[in-house]
């Protein structure tokens, strides 16, 4: 509400900083309207290039002119209209008169050289228009400009001569000082023979905008104490069997003017916008050359409002308007006259003008609660279906009734609106989301953070199943190194310790779930989808043991530091979980329940890295992995497969150890007890520490002893599968 208010402001004290853009989109929207057909009441004849060609330079003789006045009497057209001034005498005329002058000094009477003369070209004109009845000719006025003195032009008069110019039948003003009107302070008369054998002279100014494009017609100026009268205005009167012109004015101006009973839509300086039928030369043209010569059809022609001017290049009188520019002056008065005629104008009142600034008031609030209430693109697409709706709503009003309302301000105050609001709404929110990553980018993924920053609705209690990898990973023997360690000293190392696994952890696309002590809980699959969260588990696995090994090599403090990574692969729940003050995005089920007990099973086993059979299975090839053998952990009701991943093919890791290893298990598996153990003893004699070897040697050795390898549950067990028997390792430990 304060920015639309603070435009309004603004385009009160300074309404030009619109109006000229505003006039350029009048003549958009006046080009895009198209062509509309003139009533076919007025037509033009032109001093064009035909008519140069064929008759002489410009300016012609008058009597070329008379020739033309009584080629129009014969055409029986109803009024003539002269868009010029005649106020020079003709160059024949002066040259006459000198010759005459000299034969009166050489003794001729005058009787006698007015007979042998005649009568002058200037007469001729005056005797051609005077018999035709009906021919109006034009003047130019000198206007005012603001308070500033005015030096009358050359050539222009100041009073008034007669015969005067037309004025207002019937004028109605105000008592006390005249209303504001531009104002004349001269006139350039036409010669007073022309000026008198016409019926009547109108002036043919017509007034620009600030940007020098003609788009209105100045219906009454001022001279001294007459409200002269325009040519269109004169010439329509005289169409229409010299219908009453009244003028109203107002304190604040110009209230009314009238033809008969049409009332011209004009504004308080009396300008009326023209409606242009279209581009020049959409009115009919007829050459002054056609029509001497009689070569125009009589219809075409008679009983028709003729406006006589030039249109040739270089003569002159031509300009800029809404229509395009090089704009024939004689044919803005003809679409002037045939706005009159036909009641088609363009208006603009204090309703539409009030209808403007309700739109505008109308569109800023609707794009403000747009921009507050949608999202950013959908903010946009509203404030767009706005724009140019109303546009659309006042093309059609303009094209359709001829209501002219205006458009800049109100899509002006929809965009700035539109763009204050959503770049302070993006400048704040940034800031919010900016603080909000800052603020949870050391607790939660940067998945999750973003999609709590796009969706606050994400940050509530609620989970969904997905496929996921379930990573822990724990100090071996933390417990015992924290009773012997300074606290300063324990929590230094540990921060490093957690730093550099969860910089790992991050780099592989995992989530950090928890931090437990020295414990880590991470997961693939979850909050975004993960191609092989198996694989990509099992890679950030070993990668966190080579990172602890650098750790080993540079940090005296880890050289003692062992670790166990366990993994599995399933079905679990992630989400939001807690109470509805605090909460945690994290993953549960019996995957995540698998992955904590595996973990366990690292210390039975003395192995860095095992993982269950499924892991191993969608991770594919590429690593180097054993079989430990089937494992009943605490909470499972059955056996799960178990496998170790001692690392990535072509490294630095024996492949032959691992590969007999499990060829020992096979022979196991399928009753060769006396082959496994021997191929066991003797990789055991290879490698004498490692966990699974010794503890599969221990447990044979044992069952051995005792006469029995395939009775008892512990340590293995034999169950039978169809014909065939097969021995299926199993392990009963408590991995709590």
């Amino acid at each position: 509400m304060a920015m639309v208010a603070a435009l309004f402001v603004v385009n009160g004290y300074y309404p030009s900083l619109l109006k000229l853009a505003e006039l350029k989109a009048f003549d958009l929207r006046m080009y895009a309207r198209g062509t509309r057909k003139p009533h076919g009441e007025v037509v033009i004849v032109a001093i064009d290039d035909k008519s140069i060609s064929e008759l002489g330079r410009w300016p012609w003789p008058r009597t070329v002119l008379a020739q033309l006045a009584d080629a129009l009497k014969a055409y029986k057209v109803a009024v003539v209209g002269f868009d010029m001034v005649f106020s020079e005498r003709d160059d024949i005329d002066r040259e006459r008169e000198k010759i005459i002058e000299g034969l009166k000094k050489a003794g001729i009477s005058d009787g006698s050289l007015a007979a042998a003369s005649g009568p002058g070209n200037d007469q001729t004109f005056a005797n051609a228009i005077k018999a035709q009845g009906s021919t109006f000719i034009g003047y130019p006025l000198q206007v005012r400009s603001g308070d500033e003195a005015v030096r009358i032009s050359p050539g222009f008069v100041a009073k008034i001569t007669p015969p005067a110019p037309l004025a207002f039948n019937l004028v109605h003003s105000p008592a006390g000082p005249p209303p504001p009107l531009p104002e004349a302070v001269a006139y350039l008369p036409n010669l007073p023979v022309i000026n008198s054998a016409a019926r009547g002279t109108g002036y043919f100014d017509t007034p620009t905008d600030p940007d020098a494009v003609f788009r209105s017609e100045m219906m009454v100026i001022r001279f001294g104490r007459r409200y002269c009268e325009p040519l269109v205005l004169a010439v329509t009167s005289a169409s229409a069997g010299g219908a009453l012109t009244s003028l109203m004015l107002e304190n604040f101006g110009v209230s009314r003017i009238s033809i008969g009973r049409e009332a011209l839509p004009v504004d308080e300086q009396g300008r009326m916008l023209v409606n242009f039928r279209g581009p020049a030369h959409t009115f009919p043209y007829y050459s002054v050359s056609d029509v001497i010569a009689r070569r125009i059809p009589q219809s075409a022609l008679a009983n028709k409002i003729v406006l006589v001017g030039a249109s040739a290049l270089g003569v002159g009188d031509r300009w800029s308007t809404p229509m395009g520019a090089d704009f024939p002056g004689v044919e803005i008065h003809a679409n002037a006259i045939d706005n009159i005629l036909t009641g088609d104008f363009i208006q603009r009142s204090e309703v539409t003008a009030g209808l403007e600034r309700v739109a505008a008031v109308a569109m800023g609030i609707a794009v403000s609660a747009a921009v507050a209430y949608l999202s950013a693109s959908w903010s946009g697409v509203a404030a767009a279906v706005m724009i140019f709706g109303y546009f659309a709503f006042a093309q059609y009003l303009l094209v359709a009734d001829g209501l002219l309302l205006g458009v800049l301000f109100p899509i002006v105050t929809t965009f700035i609106t539109y763009a204050g609001l959503a770049s302070y709404r993006y400048l704040t929110e940034g800031r919010e989301k900016r603080f909000l990553r800052h603020a949870f980018e050391h607790y939660l993924h940067p998945d999750v953070i973003e999609g709590l920053v796009q969706d606050a609705d994400t940050l509530k209690l609620g989970g969904e199943r997905r496929h996921m990898s379930i990573l822990f990973a724990d100090i071996v023997g933390f417990t015992s190194r924290s009773e012997r360690t300074p606290p300063e000293e324990l929590v230094a190392l540990l921060n490093t310790y957690m730093t550099a696994m969860i910089d790992v952890i991050m780099r592989s696309g995992g989530v950090v779930d928890k931090l437990m002590g020295d414990g880590i809980m991470a997961f693939w699959g979850a909050p975004g989808a993960t191609p092989n969260p198996a694989r990509s588990s099992i890679e950030c696995a070993l990668e966190m043991l080579s990172e602890l090994d650098r750790l080993r090599r540079t940090d005296p403090r880890f050289v003692d530091v062992d670790v166990g990574i366990g993994i599995a692969t399933g079905d679990a729940i992630v989400g939001n979980f807690g109470g509805k003050q605090r909460f945690d995005y994290s993953a549960v089920g019996d995957t995540v329940n698998l992955a904590s007990r595996i973990e366990g099973l690292t210390r039975h086993f003395k192995v860095h890295l095992l993982v269950n059979r499924q892991t191993l299975e969608e991770a594919a090839d590429g690593f180097i992995a054993r079989n430990i053998g089937m494992v009943r952990v605490k909470g499972k009701g059955q056996a799960v497969q178990i496998d170790e991943i001692a690392g990535k093919r072509g490294g630095p890791v024996d492949a032959a150890f691992y590969e007999q290893f499990g060829a020992a298990l096979s022979a196991l598996e399928k009753g060769s007890t006396y082959q496994a153990l021997s191929s066991l003893e003797e990789l055991s004699r290879r490698k004498s520490d490692d966990g699974p070897l010794q503890i599969y040697l221990e447990r044979l050795h044992s069952a051995n002893g005792n006469g029995s390898l395939v009775s008892r549950l512990n340590p293995f067990k034999r169950k039978s599968t169809g014909a065939q028997g097969r021995n299926h390792l199993l392990f009963e430990l408590d991995t709590k």
